[in-house]
C-alpha cells in the first residue's frame, strides 16, 4: 500500500503468490512477518469497510509461516458467491 498516495490502493500482500516465498528463519520473525501482513490488511479492510459493505464484499484474509511454509488465504466473496479481487478493484472504484 503507497503511504503518499491520496487515493487507498490494495495491499500487495492480497495479490501476491507466496507458493516460492521462505518463512523467516526464526519464531519471532515469523510472528513479526504474520502481524505485520495480517495488519496490513485488517487496516486496509477498516478503512475502506463503508464501501465494501455498499459492494456486499467480504474479504476474510489470513497469513502465516511455519518452519518450512508461508501460508496465505484471501477468499473472497461478492453478496455470498465466490468472487476475486476484481470485486473489490471495482467496489473501491481502482
Amino acid at each position: 500500500m503507497n503511504a503518499n498516495s491520496s487515493t487507498p490502493s490494495i495491499p500487495d500482500i492480497m495479490t501476491a503468490n507466496t507458493y516460492y516465498w521462505s518463512p523467516s528463519g526464526s519464531a519471532s520473525g515469523r510472528r513479526s512477518n504474520e502481524a505485520r501482513r495480517n495488519g496490513e490488511v485488517a487496516r486496509f479492510i477498516a478503512a475502506n469497510q463503508a464501501a465494501l459493505d455498499k459492494a456486499g464484499i467480504v474479504i476474510d484474509f489470513s497469513y502465516s509461516e511455519s518452519c518450512h511454509n508461508v501460508y496465505k488465504r484471501c477468499p473472497i466473496t461478492c453478496n455470498g458467491k465466490r468472487s476475486n479481487i476484481t470485486a473489490v478493484r471495482k467496489a473501491m472504484g481502482l
